[in-house]
């Protein structure tokens, strides 16, 4: 909506639908918030009192209703993203999620999102300066964001619509020009790459498919794992599980309860009453591996057809109790 009111030349509006979403949604929209009302201002586009007359109010709303939406969420006093913004920019603790250098937004993640229209979209800003209007900003906040160690595609996934833009009125001019001899090689340049993207996407998609086998394996959990001589069924969902396909949206309802604390050293599972354990662990005292989920490896070329081939391999492991003897009276997959 923010881009769409920025076409339009409704330049207020947009700030405030960013505006909006840094406050609800996600902070670092910020990174973006900032160099579009900055390009707005030294563009004369807008000016620094009327920015402050039509978006104190919206600015103000949003955390209200922010505050309030989310206290009664949580049972505490919250706003969620000030938590984020304190821990990944003030704290600087982003870093404890992983890290990757500097140029990865640039070399890898926008490669693998825009696919073709990653070099369209570079020659689009050569060839139509209006697009550069419309670029420099997006541009400015993946290189703010750039700095952050911790760096997700989902991070800078905003900026694709722009750039697609670019990408757009690039392939437009070598459409309209193909007749024309060196268009004419730029579009079937244009044709290739298309088909390539094409490629990459179903590959991207079949790979997407098996890269979250815990929600997978949970649900096998809740077809195979009844038993009937208790009340709860207790299952703990580790860190790697939680983050691999299973939300709250896999859960059932009773007989079944439910685990996700962090930070429970394999030593002590066999301590606690655990029933059943989702975990990266192929071993675990007290527990016996009974089934596998196996999500995406990699990606093997071979010389027949098909070319391709995504290779799988174990990811994670449904465990069971040893003390109870009902769980090992059931039929298994077994973990080989």
């Amino acid at each position: 909506m923010a881009y769409a009111y920025w076409l339009r030349g409704n330049f207020y509006k947009a700030l405030n639908c960013l505006i909006f979403a840094t406050i609800v949604f996600r902070c670092d929209m910020l990174l973006l918030l900032c160099p579009l009302a900055l390009e707005l201002l030294l563009t004369k586009s807008i000016s620094l009192c009327k920015a402050i007359k039509y978006c104190i109010g919206p600015t103000v709303l949003s955390i209200g209703f922010t505050i309030m939406v989310d206290s009664i969420m949580w049972k505490k006093i919250l706003w969620p993203e000030f938590e984020v913004f304190w821990f990944n920019s003030v704290l600087n603790r982003s870093s404890e999620w992983g890290t990757h250098s500097f140029h990865w937004y640039f070399t890898s993640a926008l490669p693998r999102s825009l696919l073709a229209a990653y070099p369209l979209f570079l020659l689009g800003v050569l060839i139509d300066r209006r697009v550069l209007v419309f670029v420099l900003p997006v541009f400015s906040f993946i290189l703010l964001y750039s700095k952050l160690p911790h760096k997700e595609l989902r991070f800078i996934i905003s900026s694709v619509p722009m750039l697609n833009l670019s990408a757009a009125v690039a392939a437009n001019r070598i459409f309209n020009n193909r007749k024309k001899t060196l268009w004419k090689f730029l579009n079937l340049i244009m044709l290739g790459l298309f088909f390539i993207s094409l490629g990459c996407t179903l590959v991207f998609f079949l790979a997407s498919y098996d890269n979250y086998p815990s929600g997978n394996a949970l649900k096998d959990l809740h077809q195979m794992g009844h038993l009937n001589n208790t009340d709860e069924l207790w299952v703990h969902i580790d860190t790697f599980s939680a983050m691999n396909g299973i939300s709250r949206f896999c859960e059932n309802d009773s007989p079944w309860r439910y685990s996700k604390e962090e930070g429970i050293p394999l030593e002590e599972f066999f301590r606690r009453n655990f029933t059943y354990l989702v975990s990266e662990q192929l071993d675990v005292d007290g527990f016996k591996c009974l089934q596998h989920a196996s999500g995406f490896s990699r990606v093997r070329l071979q010389s027949s057809l098909p070319p391709i081939i995504l290779v799988k391999e174990p990811k994670l492991y449904i465990h069971g109790n040893t003390k109870i003897k009902d769980i090992m009276q059931i039929n298994w997959a077994g973990c080989s």
